[in-house]
C-alpha cells in the first residue's frame, strides 16, 4: 500500500509564510519532532505566573486577530474553556506539560493550522523521556485494533477495550486534544492518534504510564481476554507479514522525480502521486502529463493521499492541466486586521516572517467584519479566472484518492477540482482540510515570552470555491474506503483496489 492511507510518509513539520507552505499535518511532528534525550539538561518547571501570563498573552492575541475566532466555537464557549484552561494551571509544570494542558484549548478553535510547538532547541531532559507502547494501533471508529506489534502478547487484529482500567474511549479523547484539525473532522484524528502515535502520546503525555501495561483485549476470534505486558521485554520473534505489492501491474515512468508516474501494463489507465506542493513540481507536471497524452490514458487516478499542502502557486499549475474551464482555486482570502504587523501582539511574531507579508499581501477594502486580502505583483495572482495549460490537459475519466491528511492547500485543490470538473471521482476518507475552506494563506509564528513555547498562527482566512460545502467538514468521497489492521500491516492499498474495480 502507499504510505498515502496510514503508512508513514515524510509529513511536512513546519508551517511558514508563503503560501500554504505547510502541514499539519501534519501530525507526528509537534509530538515527536524533539524527543531526543540529553542526560546534562536538568529538568526545569515552568511557574504559574509565567505560564498563565504566557496563556493570556495567547487568549489576547487569538481575540485580536485568530481568524478562526468565534467561528466554529461561539465565543461564549471558547472563553469557558480559556477560564477553565487558566484555574487549572496551580502547580509548576514542566513545558511538555504545560503543552499538554493548554492544547485541549487550542483544539477548541477547530483549525488545523494552529498548532504548539516545543520552545527551540528544545530536548527531553533525563527522566522525563517518553515510554513506547510494545505495539502499533490502527483507530477507527472509536475503536483501538492492534496492528504491528513487537510482543507475542498481543496478534494484529486484537481489539484493545482497556489499558489499566481505563477505557480505550477516554484515551481516544484525551488524545484528540493533543492536536488540532478543521472543523469537526474525525479522519485526521483518527490517522493521528493511529499512524503517528497520537494514541501512544495520550497514555504518556495524559496519564503518564511508564510501568507495564494492564490490557483488556478482545481477540480476532471474539474472546475477551485480561493481558499484562511486561514492557522490558520483548519478542524476539515477531510476526512479520510480507508487504502487499500494490504495483505488481505496474511499470513506473522516468523523468518525474519524486512524483510517481505509473502506467496500469496492456491498459489506458495512469496512476499520477502528489507531494505537498514544491516549486520543482512545475517542471514534473508538464513532463508527466506529456507522457498521459502520449499514451493515450483514459482514466488517470490523481493520488492527493498526504497532501498535506504547500505553496499554492503550485497547486495552481496543477489545476490547470485538469479543470474543464479557465477557473479559481480559491474565493476570497480576508483578514480581522486592516494591517496584523501593528496589532498588539507584534513583538512575539517573527519579524522576518512580517517583512515577508509586507512584500507579498496587502489589505484591501473592509467588506463586513472582514478586510479583502490582496497578493502583491512579488507573490502572484491567486484569484481567478485562472487560465488553463496550453498542452497536454487531461480531459478523461478522473478519479482523485484523498484522506484524512489531505490538507492546507491540498485541500483547497481538491474542493476546486470538485467543482469546476466534469468526470471526476473521489475515492477514501474525508479531507483533513474543510471544503469551506481554512485559516491561514498567511502563516506566522508566536512565540510565548516565559515559556518560549511557540504557536504556529495563522493570520488570514480563506474561502474556498467549494459550491454547497458542509460547514466544519471536509471533502466527502464519493466511495468510502475502509482499512483494516491486517492491510495496515501488509501496506495492502485498498483505495487503489477501489479505484480499479470503479474503472473495470
Amino acid at each position: 500500500m502507499r504510505t498515502g492511507a496510514y503508512g508513514k510518509p515524510p509529513i511536512i513539520l513546519f508551517i511558514i509564510i508563503t503560501l500554504f507552505l505547510g502541514s499539519t499535518q501534519y501530525a507526528k511532528g509537534q509530538q515527536k519532532i524533539q524527543k531526543s534525550i540529553n542526560k546534562d539538561i536538568v529538568p526545569v518547571k515552568l511557574s504559574v505566573k509565567n505560564m498563565r501570563t504566557d496563556l493570556e498573552i495567547l487568549w489576547s492575541t487569538i481575540k485580536e486577530m485568530h481568524p478562526g475566532y468565534g467561528y466554529f466555537t461561539p465565543v461564549d464557549s471558547l472563553r469557558k474553556v480559556y477560564a477553565q484552561t487558566f484555574s487549572s494551571l496551580t502547580k509548576p509544570l514542566y513545558e511538555g506539560e504545560f503543552i499538554s494542558q493548554i492544547y485541549p484549548f487550542i483544539c477548541k478553535l477547530r483549525c488545523g493550522h494552529t498548532q504548539i510547538k516545543h520552545s527551540r532547541g528544545y530536548k527531553y531532559p533525563s527522566g522525563l523521556y517518553p515510554a513506547h507502547l510494545p505495539f502499533k494501533v490502527l483507530v477507527k471508529n472509536g475503536k483501538v485494533f492492534v496492528t504491528n506489534h513487537q510482543t507475542e502478547a498481543v496478534n494484529t487484529g486484537d481489539e484493545i477495550i482497556s489499558i489499566n482500567n481505563v477505557a480505550v474511549e477516554e484515551i481516544i479523547s484525551h488524545g484528540s486534544d493533543l492536536y488540532s484539525t478543521d472543523g469537526y473532522n474525525k479522519t485526521f484524528k483518527e490517522l493521528f492518534l493511529s499512524e503517528y502515535d497520537g494514541f501512544e502520546d495520550a497514555c504518556n503525555k495524559y496519564y503518564h504510564w511508564q510501568g507495564d501495561y494492564k490490557l483488556q483485549v478482545r481477540t480476532v476470534q471474539g474472546l475477551l481476554k485480561d493481558l499484562t505486558i511486561d514492557t522490558n521485554t520483548k519478542s524476539a520473534n515477531e510476526p512479520v507479514s510480507s508487504s502487499f505489492d500494490n504495483y505488481a501491474n505496474w511499470t513506473t515512468a522516468e523523468n518525474t522525480g519524486n512524483l510517481k508516474l505509473r502506467f496500469f501494463n496492456n491498459s489506458s489507465i495512469a496512476l499520477f502521486e502528489t507531494k505537498p506542493f514544491s516549486y520543482e513540481d512545475t517542471i514534473v507536471y508538464k513532463q508527466a502529463f506529456k507522457e498521459i497524452e502520449n499514451k493515450k490514458i483514459k482514466n488517470l487516478i490523481l493520488d492527493m493521499r498526504h497532501n498535506t499542502g504547500g505553496d499554492i502557486r503550485v497547486a495552481i499549475q496543477l489545476l490547470s492541466y485538469l479543470a474543464d474551464t479557465p477557473f479559481n482555486i480559491i474565493k476570497d482570502v480576508k483578514s480581522r486586521l486592516p494591517n496584523p504587523t501593528l496589532s498588539k501582539s507584534v513583538n512575539y511574531f517573527d519579524k522576518q516572517r512580517m517583512k515577508s507579508f509586507l512584500r507579498g499581501y496587502k489589505i484591501a477594502n473592509k467588506e463586513g467584519s472582514w478586510y479583502h486580502v490582496e497578493t502583491t505583483s512579488a507573490m502572484g495572482t491567486v484569484y481567478g479566472p485562472l487560465e488553463l495549460a496550453k498542452d497536454h490537459r487531461f480531459k478523461n475519466n478522473l478519479y482523485v484518492l484523498i484522506d484524512g491528511a489531505t490538507f492546507s492547500s491540498g485541500a483547497l485543490f481538491t474542493a476546486a477540482l470538485k467543482s469546476q470538473r466534469k468526470n471526476v471521482k473521489f475515492i477514501g476518507r474525508e479531507t483533513a482540510g474543510g471544503e469551506e475552506g481554512c485559516n491561514g494563506m498567511v502563516m506566522q509564528e508566536l512565540t510565548l515570552p516565559n515559556s518560549k513555547v511557540m504557536i504556529d498562527f495563522p493570520w488570514m482566512r480563506v474561502e474556498s470555491v467549494a459550491l454547497n460545502p458542509n460547514h466544519g467538514r471536509g471533502i466527502i468521497p464519493d466511495h468510502i474506503v475502509e482499512y483494516d489492521p491486517q492491510d495496515i500491516v501488509t501496506q495492502r492499498d485498498r483505495d487503489l483496489e477501489k479505484v480499479l474495480e470503479l474503472i473495470k
